[in-house]
């Protein structure tokens, strides 16, 4: 019955040891934290040019006044 206990445990522990890994490496990435991180960053990039784009334009109607003097 022992023999039968130990056979059982060793044809699971790589299967339990490949969990423990993923929880560990899953923790360690911590995705939700990260996933966050880059939507925060996106948008303020797209807020930087969202304002970028503003400053051109003015700089493009500027730039066609003068051409048109």
């Amino acid at each position: 019955m022992k023999n039968q206990w130990v056979d059982l445990l060793i044809s699971w522990l790589p299967f339990l040891i490949l969990i423990a890994i993923w929880f560990a490496f899953s923790k360690r990435m911590n995705v939700t934290k990260m996933s966050t991180q880059l939507h925060d960053h996106y948008e303020r990039q797209i807020a930087e040019t969202q304002r970028m784009n503003t400053l051109l334009e003015r700089i493009a109607v500027s730039l066609e006044k003068r051409a048109a003097e």
